[in-house]
Formats: structure tokens, C-alpha cells, sequence
């Protein structure tokens, strides 16, 4: 008896111990595994928008948010900007998780840094394995967002303010950013410019990622002389002829007054478009690789390190940016850009 009850209350010691140490674990000191392997644990049921895992990721990004020290925005009173995605199928409850860091400057414009944290879900139809988990797309991009602000946090002044925002139902027709633009939580010419992150966490060539819509404004040339000193290269989209500057939650943004009618008068007509937009652009590390939108999107593709050194390079460049920094629209082949006033 003596011996199980020695046993007992070792186990018991063992066991508060292991608590507590699990307890002292602040989220910020999560590492990016840690963080990829929660959103694409097979439990979140591939993180459809509307989905019940996605209220559990929802509490969980904030507070991730509080523990890096992030804020509501002036006009928001808390993390969250709910609405409804409405879709063929259904009317889905959604939600953006949106937080902000005082740049403790003189410049009062915004730079925002987003990524969608929703994906595709389940298909029961399919033999086997049925979950899409998300890894590349675009759980990575939710983790180099977490990452760039908590390095951001840590720097006494930053050249802007900056929102990171985690958008929901993008794999609805990118539902979330387009909610934020009719249903601004700052003004939307108060925000300069901004970029999201589409798979970022492919094994591909290290030091490498490139930026949709580079022909279109100053952002990619003032990023790509940023990053440089970062030892990082940012080249042009290998995929111009996919247009993906359309395709991500950046275009929201670049594009507020797009219609079939612009698109047509561009791409079936060869003629420019008037659009009114803020310089916004989206970056990718992948290259082609086929796990794209298949439920072998799991962390088998991730390559952690250069994920984790991608965040820290992009949160550098950031921080090294003038105060007076302007992003402008370019001359170019496709459309007349104008920002909203």
C-alpha cells in the first residue's frame, strides 16, 4: 500500500508539474510547428468557413493577437468583424479576426498584412483520406502573419501602423477582405498599401518568393530592395497569365469598383480599365507543386525554416521602411488606377 501510494503522489507532482509547464507556455512563444500543426490538425476538419472547429481557431487567433499585444482598431470593439458569407449553397456565419499596432510615429496611414485562415473543408466522397487540411493554403500564411507581428510588436517605432488580419471565407470568393472593404474599420484612404500571404510555407527554392501584380505599383520595387538586404530575392509572378493578383484577398482592395464589364473591356477587348483601388498585392513562395487545393496540403510540404525565416526577412524590410514611404500605382498595360479618396 505504501508502495502505490508513493507511487500516487509522485504521479500527482508529475502530473501538476507537467500542467503548470504547459500553462507557462504563452502563446507568442509558440513556435511556427507548434502553430502549423494546430490549424491543420485533422480535428479542424479542413477549417470550412461556418464549420464549428473554425469558432475554436477564431478564440484561438485572439489570442494569440493578446499575447503578442496586439489591439482592436480605434473604430472596433473587439478582434472580431463578423458577417455573413452568403454563397449559392447557404448564408454561413464568418468571421475576420483583425488586430493593430501602433506605429508610434508621426504617420497616421496603415499597412495592412493578412492572410485567409479558412479552407476548403471535407469531401466525403472522396476513398481514404477526406480532409483538406490547409497547410500551404493557407494555414502558412496565418503563421507568417502571427510571426511578422510579433516581431513587429517588439520595435519601438515602425514607419506605419499596421493591421494583420486573418479573413475568413476566401474560399468562398474572397468574402472576408471584400467585407472589410464595404465595411472599413479605418478609413480606407488612411491605409497606404499592404500584401497577403498565399502558400507560404512550400519546399522550394530558400530565400525565394515573388509578388502578384508587380507591374502595377511602387510596392514591389521598394519590398524587393527591402528584402534584398535581407538576403532574400522577390521576383516577379510565374504565373501572370493566371492573373492571380485577382484571385487573393488583396484584390478587395486594389480593385473596390471592379465589374465583368472592366474584365471584359481588359482581357476579351485589350482595352484599360478605370479602377479605384489602394496599392495591395499578394506573395507566394510556392512554385507549382501539386498539393495545391488537395488533401495532401499537410505539413509533409512545409518547409518550416524557410517559412520561419521568410516571416522574420518580410518583418526587417518592414521595419526598414522610410516613414515617408509612398506606395503609388504604376503606368501599365491593363488598367488606370486611382486611390479612393
Amino acid at each position: 500500500m505504501k508502495y502505490k501510494s508513493l507511487n500516487l503522489i509522485l504521479l500527482s507532482v508529475f502530473s501538476l508539474t507537467a500542467c503548470a509547464q504547459s500553462k507557462s507556455v504563452k502563446p507568442q512563444e509558440l513556435s511556427t510547428e507548434d502553430m502549423m500543426a494546430y490549424l491543420v490538425d485533422d480535428n479542424k476538419l479542413g477549417r470550412e468557413t461556418g464549420s464549428k472547429p473554425m469558432i475554436e481557431i477564431q478564440q484561438w487567433l485572439i489570442e494569440q493577437y493578446q499575447a503578442i499585444g496586439l489591439k482592436p482598431l480605434p473604430n472596433a470593439k473587439s478582434f472580431r468583424q463578423e458577417f455573413v458569407a452568403k454563397t449559392k449553397k447557404a448564408e454561413l456565419d464568418a468571421v475576420n479576426i483583425i488586430g493593430a499596432i501602433d506605429c508610434n510615429c508621426d504617420n497616421d496611414k496603415y499597412l495592412i498584412i493578412g492572410a485567409h485562415y479558412d479552407h476548403v473543408g471535407i469531401n466525403n466522397k472522396l476513398k481514404g483520406d477526406q480532409i483538406f487540411n490547409g497547410a500551404d493554403d493557407d494555414a502558412s500564411g496565418v503563421v507568417a502573419s502571427l510571426i511578422i507581428a510579433r516581431e513587429l510588436a517588439k520595435a519601438p517605432k515602425l514607419p506605419f501602423n499596421i493591421i494583420i488580419a486573418a479573413w475568413d471565407a476566401e474560399e468562398k470568393g474572397l468574402l472576408g477582405s471584400k467585407h472589410f472593404v464595404d465595411n472599413p474599420l479605418v478609413p480606407l484612404n488612411k491605409i497606404e498599401s499592404g500584401f497577403m500571404f498565399e502558400l507560404v510555407g512550400s519546399k522550394s527554392e530558400p530565400n525565394n518568393a515573388w509578388m502578384t501584380g508587380f507591374a502595377y505599383s511602387s510596392l514591389y520595387p521598394e519590398m524587393k530592395s527591402q528584402l534584398k538586404k535581407q538576403g532574400w530575392t522577390l521576383g516577379e509572378d510565374p504565373f501572370a497569365e493566371q492573373f492571380l493578383f485577382m484571385r487573393s484577398d488583396n484584390a478587395p482592395f486594389a480593385m473596390m469598383d471592379m465589374t465583368k464589364e472592366k474584365s471584359n473591356q481588359v482581357f476579351m477587348e485589350g482595352k484599360k480599365a478605370d479602377i479605384t483601388g489602394i496599392p495591395m498585392h499578394a506573395m507566394s513562395i510556392w512554385k507549382g507543386q501539386p498539393h495545391y487545393h488537395q488533401v495532401g496540403d499537410d505539413l509533409s510540404v512545409i518547409d518550416f525554416e524557410n517559412l520561419t525565416n521568410f516571416s522574420i526577412a518580410v518583418a526587417n524590410a518592414i521595419k526598414s521602411l522610410p516613414e515617408d514611404t509612398k506606395i503609388e500605382w504604376l503606368e501599365n498595360p491593363h488598367f488606370n488606377f486611382k486611390r479612393p479618396q
